[in-house]
């Protein structure tokens, strides 16, 4: 197996799985004229290598791989889209400019494989290379044991037992929470994993907190791990509300499992996602989820059954939404059992499975390719490995 991506650490472990790298100039956007140089590089490399089939990721990637495979001669290719720029609500320039080139590569690409729903439905109406299809694969496998086990889904006991945590002391060291007061409750502590940037939408979760102030409730905590461009003005804007107490920026962590283990709930306020894998992981963990109503994450979230879904920029639902998980503890504890169930068919063996038959098929291809595929009604999951990045 060959990769091709941009020089990065990933090469190394890759190597180590016995996989050959090639160092290729991506650039993100597809106007950048390197771009054509990184297509020369690929479409060489393809002649020489004479694939069975190549399997391209990412919006850039992808169209540089599919014009290489094509130009190259390549039996099949295969496209997994981990979200298209283009979906309900987007901007019109990515209409403009990614809804075009996606429509026009269809007909050089055999399996396309989408995440979510919207995707999907989008997608399958296309014009295909003959016989390709779009095909509905939900995720790229999560190991389900390394963030919590079924039945973790709620409760201090739960909470505290996978960690070792012996007192509510301990789970306040981990998030870098003041001390807890004499009679005091415990805290509700919400995470959020993710970058900190103008998509994931973290500025929502800090107003629902200022809100929450605004009424008298101070209990709710919110810990962001991850770092980005936006955390200096997100710290700002918790300031300005008088939250900023409240507003805990753990950084980049190794630790996500633990954290997950160890929180009351997670959220995701994202304006774009494909399928979160965040968003997976604290299912599997067991933790009610509040997200935003948009693609992917209503792939994933069942409102009211395995956490909430408020609507992009709606400080006050979300606000709401933390209170109702907060209030009701053998709600939101039924809640995460309902997500531990939800996920697991998103388990990295079975995504393995399905994508070993989804390779096998392609090395037979065209010869397997009226074979059903499968749809957004019966699920799947898929791990890929990237032979083409940004």
């Amino acid at each position: 197996m060959h990769a091709y991506a941009q020089p990065g650490a990933e090469c190394e472990r890759l190597e180590g799985a016995g996989i050959v790298c090639h160092d290729v100039p991506i650039h993100r956007s597809p106007l950048q004229p390197g771009n054509l140089r990184a297509l020369r590089q690929l479409e060489a490399s393809f002649r020489q290598e004479r694939f069975q089939f190549v399997h391209v990721h990412t919006p850039v990637a992808a169209l540089l791989g599919r014009l290489a495979a094509r130009r190259a001669g390549i039996p099949c290719t295969l496209y997994t889209a981990h979200g298209f720029h283009f979906y309900d609500g987007a901007p019109l320039l990515n209409w403009l400019l990614y809804y075009p080139l996606e429509r026009w590569m269809a007909r050089s690409t055999d399996v396309l494989l989408t995440m979510n729903g919207e995707d999907w439905e989008r997608a399958r109406s296309w014009r295909w290379r003959r016989p390709g299809r779009a095909v509905y694969v939900p995720g790229v496998g999560l190991d389900l044991a390394e963030f919590g086990r079924p039945g973790t889904g709620g409760g201090e006991a739960a909470r505290r037992e996978p960690l070792g945590l012996d007192s509510e002391a301990a789970r306040r060291e981990l998030f870098g929470l003041p001390p807890q007061a004499e009679g005091e409750p415990p805290a509700f502590v919400v995470l959020c994993v993710a970058e900190l940037n103008a998509n994931k939408n973290q500025r929502q979760l800090v107003e629902a907190l200022g809100l929450l102030q605004a009424r008298g409730d101070a209990r709710v905590q919110l810990a962001l791990a991850g770092t980005g461009p936006a955390a200096p003005e997100l710290l700002a804007h918790a300031e300005r509300l008088g939250v900023r107490d409240r507003v805990h920026a753990l950084g980049y962590r190794r630790d996500v499992p633990a954290l997950l283990r160890a929180c009351d709930a997670a959220a995701l306020m994202s304006h774009r996602e494909g399928l979160p894998r965040a968003v997976m992981e604290a299912m599997a963990a067991g933790k009610p989820v509040v997200g935003t109503r948009i693609r992917g994450i209503r792939d994933l979230v069942a409102d009211g059954e395995t956490g909430r879904l408020v609507p992009v920029g709606d400080a006050r639902a979300t606000a709401d939404a933390l209170l109702q998980l907060r209030d009701a503890p053998e709600r939101a504890a039924a809640m995460g059992a309902a997500a531990v169930e939800r996920i697991a068919g998103f388990s990295l063996p079975a995504v393995l499975r399905e994508m070993e038959a989804i390779y096998k098929d392609a090395l037979a291809w065209p010869q397997s390719a009226t074979k059903k595929m499968r749809s957004p009604t019966q699920p799947t999951a898929v791990a890929t490995e990237r032979t083409a990045g940004n």
